[in-house]
């Protein structure tokens, strides 16, 4: 998976595969069939990971924290991997979705659920005062959305901790 991580599923060849999974390319052909049957499951699992997070998050904290927990975790991973070359599902949406319309509806199928957690937590804050009740939720879900993709895109070629972390302070001020 780090060679689909870091060039994509379409720019990925089997050497760098067999490489770093330390498999044979039989090995791989006879456990998944192809590469992209590969990569389905590689994002497949990423997006089951992503929503134990948000699950996880959810149950932990208030729903307004939750969302300030999802962008200190961004934040943090950013700072302790500054060479992670930025989120496996963004790198996906960017490099693999517009060749691929399986690979495009799994990829939707993850930001859409994503979007849908961010929507459900400012609801959810509204409802017990944590955030002001004017809000539009499902506007706001998509900037806080926009502004999680977008640090991951520029992590990919300037993993700037200062940078991601003022983008996090100023998606809270937005639920302040």
């Amino acid at each position: 998976m780090l060679a689909f991580w870091r060039h994509g599923y379409a720019s990925t060849s089997m050497k760098n595969l067999t490489t770093s999974m330390g498999l044979h390319p039989g090995s791989i052909y006879a456990a998944f069939g192809n590469k992209k049957n590969l990569f389905q499951l590689a994002l497949h699992q990423y997006e089951e990971q992503s929503q134990s997070l948000l699950l996880e998050l959810e149950k932990k904290f208030t729903p307004r924290d939750a969302i300030f927990a999802l962008f200190d975790h961004m934040v943090a991973d950013i700072h302790e991997h500054p060479d992670n070359c930025g989120c496996f599902l963004v790198n996906s949406m960017i490099d693999a979705a517009p060749k691929d319309e399986d690979i495009n509806q799994s990829v939707v199928r993850a930001l859409d659920a994503f979007e849908a957690f961010c929507k459900r937590m400012i609801e959810n804050a509204q409802k017990i005062g944590e955030i002001r009740p004017d809000l539009d939720a499902a506007k706001t879900a998509r900037i806080l959305h926009g502004l999680i993709a977008g640090t991951r895109v520029l992590t990919r070629g300037r993993p700037d901790h200062q940078s991601a972390q003022d983008i996090a302070d100023h998606a809270k001020s937005i639920l302040s």
